[in-house]
C-alpha cells in the first residue's frame, strides 16, 4: 500500500514556473497598480449625490483632482465624489492578462490548469462585461447600492454625531473604512457559498477550469445587484463616496491573486490575501479563503486552508516534496458548464432552485433547495487537498469550433468590447441609447457563445440574425429623417463615420457566413 501511494504521488509532474516568470509577472502587477491608483482621481470619477432622501444634490461641476494617488484621492472624496477605481484598472487588467500570456508561454509553463485557453478566456472576459453592462444599466441608474447606504449615513450617522467622528480627510478613516469593507466582503463572499440562491450568482466566476488572471473579470451580475446590501453596516460611520471609491479598489486589488505564475510570497501570506491562498479557494471540492483583501478574517473565522499545509498529509514519500499544487487542485466547479452561452445569462446554477420550484414537494424541500450551498457545512471543516481520482477531469469543456470561426468570434468580441467602453464611459448619453447599446453587446455575446457551442447551425443562424439587426439598425439611425430621430443631435461627424464603419462590418460578416458556412460547422457536423 505504501509503494502505490508513492507511485500515485510520484505521476505528478514539476510544473513550478521559473523564477525569473514569476518576478516578471509580479513587477509589472505592482507597476499597473501604482499607475492605475496615481491616475484615478485625475481622470476616472463620478459624483456621488444622493442624499438618501430620493433627491440628488449633484452640482455638475467636475470632481477630479489635479493630484493623484491618496492626496487627490481625498480631494475628490471631500467634494462627494468617488474615484472609480475599476473602471481606471480595466486598461491595466487587460495588459496584465497579455503579460501573463507572453509569460506562461515563453516560461513554457506546464502547469494545465494555469494555462489559457481561447473560450475560456472570452467566457471570462465576457462574463466580466456582462456584470458591467448590468452595473451600468441597472445598478447605477436605480441607485441600488448607494440609495439605501445615503439613506442610513444621512438619517442617522450624520444626525448622531458618528459621521463627524471619521472625517474623510484623514488617512487613518480611509485604512480603517478599507478594513471594514473587506470584512464586509468577507462574509458576503462566504455566505455566497453557504447559501445556495447566493452561490447561483456567485459560481459563475468558479466555473472556469482554468485558473489565471482573466478568471478575475468572470463576474456575476446578480452579485453585483445583491452585494451592497452587505456593506449596509458601514453606512453608521463613512461617507458614501468613501465606501463607493474604497469597495471598488477591494475588488480591483482581488485581481492580481488570480495567477499560477507566483508561488509563496513569505511573511505576506500570514496578512494578505494571495495567489496562493486564492488558488485554494478555486478548488471546485474545497470552500475555504474567502477574504478579499485580507487572510486574516479566515484565521479568525477558521476558514483558512493553507496551500502547503492542505499537502502535508502527502509527505509520506519523498517525491512528494515537490508535489505541484496545481497539478493537484481541480478548479472549476462540481457542475461542468453546458453551454458557453451561461456567462452571458448566468441561469444554469439557477436550475436547482428552478428545480424545486417546478417539482414542489413542500416548503421544507424548497427552502432547502434555495438556502443550502455547496459550502454549507463544509467552510469550517477540517479539510485537505488531495490528488484527483483517475476518473477525474481536469479539463472538462471544450470548444469544437474551427479555427476560422474562432477568428470570427475574436473580431466580434473585439467590436463589443469598443461598444461597451461606449456604454461605461459615456454617461452623459441618453440613457435609452446607452440601453439600446448594451443590450446589443449583450446579443452579440450571446451569438458567439452559441458559435463556440458548436452545436449545428444554430449559431451560424443566430450570428447572422444580430448583424442583419444591427445593421438595420444603423441604417435608421444614419438616414431617418432628423424629426423622426429623437437622437439626431447625436449624429456627429465621428459618430457617423463609427457607425458606418460598424454598417460595413456587418456586411462583411453576413459575406464571411455565407461564404464559410461549411467551414463553421465541427469537423463531425460537416
Amino acid at each position: 500500500k505504501k509503494k502505490e501511494n508513492i507511485r500515485k504521488v510520484g505521476d505528478f509532474r514539476e510544473v513550478d514556473p521559473p523564477r525569473w516568470a514569476s518576478i516578471a509577472i509580479f513587477a509589472i502587477i505592482v507597476l499597473s497598480y501604482s499607475v492605475a491608483i496615481y491616475v484615478t482621481p485625475v481622470y476616472f470619477t463620478s459624483e456621488v449625490c444622493d442624499n438618501g432622501q430620493g433627491s440628488r444634490n449633484c452640482t455638475g461641476e467636475s470632481v477630479s483632482s489635479t493630484h493623484g494617488g491618496l492626496e487627490g484621492a481625498i480631494e475628490v472624496v471631500k467634494v462627494s465624489g468617488s474615484p472609480n477605481y475599476i473602471l481606471a484598472c480595466i486598461p491595466f487588467f487587460l495588459a496584465m492578462i497579455l503579460a501573463e500570456m507572453v509569460i506562461s508561454v515563453a516560461a513554457g509553463l506546464e502547469c494545465v490548469g494555469g494555462r489559457y485557453d481561447f473560450s475560456d478566456t472570452w467566457s471570462s472576459l465576457t462574463a466580466g462585461i456582462t456584470q458591467q453592462m448590468s452595473s451600468a444599466l441597472v445598478k447605477a441608474p436605480l441607485k441600488l447600492g448607494l440609495l439605501p447606504y445615503s439613506y442610513i449615513y444621512y438619517r442617522y450617522s450624520v444626525p448622531s454625531g458618528l459621521a463627524q467622528m471619521f472625517p474623510v480627510d484623514q488617512p487613518w478613516v480611509w485604512l480603517f473604512c478599507f478594513v471594514f469593507t473587506d470584512l464586509c466582503y468577507y462574509w458576503f463572499h462566504r455566505l455566497a457559498h453557504q447559501v445556495q440562491i447566493l452561490w447561483a450568482g456567485h459560481s459563475v466566476h468558479h466555473s472556469s477550469e482554468y485558473y489565471n488572471l482573466s478568471t478575475a473579470l468572470r463576474q456575476s451580475w446578480f452579485a453585483t445587484l445583491v452585494g451592497s446590501v452587505f456593506y449596509l453596516p458601514m453606512a453608521l460611520f463613512f461617507h458614501p463616496a468613501l465606501y463607493s471609491g474604497l469597495d471598488q479598489a477591494n475588488v480591483a486589488y482581488q485581481f492580481w491573486v488570480h495567477t499560477c505564475l507566483i508561488r509563496r510570497l513569505g511573511v505576506l501570506e500570514w496578512i494578505f490575501m494571495t495567489p496562493s491562498h486564492h488558488r485554494v479557494h478555486h478548488d471546485r471540492r474545497v470552500h475555504k479563503n474567502f477574504g478579499g483583501f485580507l487572510i486574516i478574517w479566515d484565521r479568525l473565522f477558521g476558514t483558512f486552508l493553507d496551500e502547503t499545509e492542505g499537502l502535508r498529509h502527502l509527505d509520506s514519500s519523498p517525491a512528494a516534496k515537490s508535489l505541484p499544487q496545481e497539478e493537484v487542485m481541480l478548479f472549476g466547479t462540481s457542475a461542468k458548464v453546458r453551454s458557453w452561452t451561461d456567462v452571458v445569462l448566468q441561469l444554469q446554477f439557477w436550475q436547482p432552485i428552478f428545480d424545486s420550484l417546478r417539482r414542489f414537494r413542500g416548503l421544507s424541500c424548497l427552502l432547502r433547495s434555495a438556502l443550502v450551498g455547496p459550502g454549507y457545512s463544509t467552510v469550517t471543516a477540517h479539510r485537505a487537498l488531495l490528488p484527483p481520482s483517475s476518473a477525474a477531469q481536469r479539463i472538462r469543456k471544450h470548444s469544437d469550433l474551427p479555427a476560422p470561426g474562432k477568428a470570427y468570434v475574436l473580431v466580434h468580441f473585439l467590436m463589443a468590447v469598443v461598444a461597451g467602453f461606449v456604454v461605461l464611459l459615456f454617461s452623459s448619453t441618453p440613457y435609452s441609447l446607452r440601453l439600446l447599446l448594451g443590450l446589443c453587446v449583450l446579443f452579440s455575446l450571446y451569438c458567439q457563445g452559441l458559435l463556440l457551442d458548436a452545436e449545428g447551425s444554430k449559431g451560424v443562424r443566430a450570428e447572422a440574425v444580430k448583424c442583419f439587426l444591427l445593421l438595420l439598425f444603423s441604417a435608421a439611425f444614419l438616414y431617418s429623417p432628423e424629426e423622426a430621430n429623437p437622437y439626431a443631435e447625436l449624429r456627429t461627424p465621428l459618430v457617423v463615420s463609427m457607425l458606418k464603419a460598424g454598417a460595413g462590418a456587418q456586411i462583411g460578416s453576413l459575406v464571411f457566413l455565407v461564404s464559410n458556412y461549411g467551414d463553421l460547422m465541427p469537423v463531425s457536423l460537416r
